[in-house]
């Protein structure tokens, strides 16, 4: 079954809904970074376009509602052999972190 994606994208400061809960119950929908230093580039691969629209939206939270200047995404297993869901995103084992840095709104 496809995923419709809601074209029209509210966002909250408390983050309700974020993430889905079809992301939440299915851990098919990662994200796997990998970078190539050689050429200087980072691929940004997704498993899915869910994975994809989750990823934008919590990067869009952060930029409206975000505080500290600073959001982290990476992998994580705790117990039960299910990757965790960090910031809104899933990402696979192997995947590299991912720091991205804004002004914190002190000195806009």
């Amino acid at each position: 079954m496809r995923c419709e994606l809601n074209r029209n994208v509210l966002l909250t400061e408390e983050g309700e809904d974020m993430p889905s809960e079809t992301f939440i119950k299915e851990n098919k929908h990662q994200l796997y970074v990998s970078v190539n230093e050689m050429n200087r580039y980072a691929s940004f691969d997704f498993s899915s376009r869910l994975a994809m629209y989750e990823f934008g939206r919590e990067i869009m939270h952060e930029a409206i509602f975000g505080k500290g200047g600073l959001i982290e995404f990476y992998p994580m297993i705790i117990s039960d052999g299910k990757l965790e869901i960090i910031n809104g995103t899933r990402m696979s084992l192997e995947s590299a972190r991912i720091f991205i840095n804004y002004p914190d709104g002190s000195g806009e």
